[in-house]
């Protein structure tokens, strides 16, 4: 059975998938110059900050060990939960779209962010096929809702399929030396939902993660899940992001075997767009049975939604035929002479 290809998403992937900002032109990035974007100037006019950084990690980092400060912790957490929650994609694809529709449901996406663009990407994916990868939020989400009691999550205005009742915002957790990743409950079981992932993949991307120094416990847990390199020399780490390479390879260093990674700037250069739904068959086929693979027949920076359609047409049929499965011949692969592609 093909192994789990599973994508940890950071800031940067947000900032991919909105590059001129959303729907209605607010970017996504509040990390640096946050003050200003949520106009929080006046909150903090009374506080003397002893960090010069506008990094939102250092500023709240500070308030937040400040007994003196908690309510204006409150009102911090409160504007940036009503900032995320404003965002809305705009009506044409975005990478977002793409990411979701490149990975069937043996795959994961756990992304760090807050912002709800992934889960109305999701949303709107579904009316395209519901053999969609599982997504969990590992700082929680302001698109996403959970029942504590019955372990069941889905979009923050739906319902619990068990109880009936309207499931619970997410927390956020917000950014903190030490994270408490096992506290809250949705927080705790995406993590072990991560852990069992990583665990059964095959690929493993990394979009627009830098690692922030706070989140040392989260590459600690996700080292813990991917083992020893030495035990994995056939799996395929790949890396999205805009830092140079040397920065990279010292961020993920211990999840790379050798030469066994891909690094490139663009999600339109990853694995997840040259391959799009078929990563681990078409890696597998090309590293392990040395059947030639083509990257130019994947997703493109042009597609509108009815090229996305067309494109998946042929692989969503099959996978129907296949009770969600594929099968090794794809689409990819430049099988011989006789032209089967």
């Amino acid at each position: 059975d093909m192994k789990s290809h599973t994508v940890i998403l950071g800031a940067g992937a947000t900032i991919a998938a909105i590059p001129d900002g959303d729907k209605n032109g607010k970017s996504s990035s509040v990390m640096n110059g946050l003050l200003k974007k949520l106009n929080l100037e006046e909150i903090l006019a009374g506080v003397e900050l002893q960090t010069k950084s506008e990094n939102l990690e250092d500023i709240y980092s500070e308030l937040f060990e400040r007994e003196e400060c908690s309510e204006i912790v409150k009102k911090l957490e409160e504007r940036l939960y009503d900032y995320f929650a404003s965002l809305e994609l705009p009506d044409e694809p975005t990478i977002y779209d793409l990411l979701i529709l490149s990975l069937t449901n043996k795959d994961c996406i756990a992304t760090f962010n807050w912002d709800p663009l992934l889960i109305q990407a999701y949303i709107r994916c579904s009316k395209i096929t519901l053999n969609l990868p599982k997504i969990l939020c590992l700082h929680g989400n302001v698109a996403v809702g959970f029942c504590e009691k019955h372990i069941e999550f889905g979009g923050v205005d739906c319902y619990c399929p068990t109880c009936h009742n309207k499931f619970y915002p997410t927390k956020l957790l917000y950014p903190v030396k030490n994270k408490d990743y096992s506290s809250d409950g949705y927080i705790s079981w995406c993590w072990k939902g991560l852990d069992y992932f990583i665990d059964h993949s095959y690929m493993l991307t990394i979009f627009g993660y830098s690692a922030p120094k706070s989140d040392l416990d989260a590459v600690n847990l996700m080292k813990k899940a991917w083992g020893n390199i030495e035990d994995r020399p056939l799996e395929e780490v790949s890396v999205i992001d805009i830092v140079d390479e040397a920065t990279m390879l010292n961020t993920w260093k211990d999840f790379i075997h050798s030469h066994h990674y891909r690094y490139s700037n663009s999600f339109f250069d990853s694995y997840l767009a040259k391959f799009p739904r078929r990563t681990c068959e078409t890696v597998f086929a090309t590293f392990s049975l040395n059947v030639p693979s083509d990257g130019s027949r994947g997703f493109k920076e042009n597609f509108n939604w009815d090229m996305i359609k067309e494109f998946l047409s042929d692989m969503l049929v099959e996978e129907q035929e296949n009770k969600g499965k594929s099968n090794l011949k794809s689409k990819y692969l430049v099988w011989g002479e006789d032209g089967n592609k």
